[in-house]
């Protein structure tokens, strides 16, 4: 069990530099020295969601192509049969509980670790009851740096960085409060009970791709 917990942390912390790293906006010339700033905690948890249930973001994908004729519609049919044949909904899932907002974990460990390493610099403002709001996140170019020279060349990061740039490529113009709207029109998100952990809609996927493309997922 504490070797679970360990890895757990392990692939939180990965998992969430790798968002904070690829979504952030750049910084050119910055008089401190860092490299990207990330806002609102709220996308942090809408796009580790879509990182973490490859079948909501073959959901989504799809409904995108309703919507955007300019999409290419054999790319994302291609990237939706590939996530399946690599059995991602099975092997790739990392559950979330439902809260009250949506799909939420803390991530404060986690931000507290990379503050501490030297990779975040992490400032917010204070509400009259005490909790914290506009929270901005700082990616340090020591960070930039260490991603860039030793994080991207592990194989076994490839999965993460690839699926940021998928993500980012077709989501990054919605805001955080946006995806999160967007996911509650699945009732398998919505209508589930609090702290329950959020379940998959594969079902729902293969029928639908079906319908949109005329073949079927495996």
């Amino acid at each position: 069990m504490e070797i679970d917990n360990q890895l757990r942390k392990f692939r939180d912390r990965l998992r969430i530099i790798i968002i904070l790293y690829t979504f952030c906006d750049r910084l050119q010339n910055d008089p401190n020295g860092y490299f990207g700033v990330f806002r609102s905690e709220i996308k942090i948890q809408a796009l580790d969601f879509l990182l973490r249930y490859p079948d909501f973001l073959s959901m989504e994908l799809m409904d995108l192509v309703d919507n955007d004729k300019t999409l290419d519609q054999d790319i994302v049919k291609n990237t939706i049969i590939n996530i399946y044949q690599n059995k991602e909904p099975n092997i790739r899932v990392e559950e979330m509980e439902k809260f009250f907002h949506g799909a939420y974990e803390s991530i404060d460990a986690v931000i507290a670790f990379h503050v501490s390493v030297g990779f975040l610099k992490h400032d917010s403002k204070k509400r009259t009851d005490g909790k914290n709001y506009d929270k901005n996140y700082y990616i340090t170019q020591y960070c930039a740096n260490k991603i860039e020279t030793h994080l991207k060349s592990i194989p076994a990061l490839e999965w993460y960085f690839n699926r940021c740039e998928l993500i980012k490529k077709y989501f990054n113009q919605f805001t955080g409060t946006i995806l999160k709207e967007r996911q509650y029109r699945y009732a398998e998100y919505s209508n589930i009970s609090y702290r329950s952990h959020i379940q998959n809609i594969n079902d729902k996927v293969k029928l639908t791709f079906t319908k949109r493309f005329n073949h079927q997922l495996i």
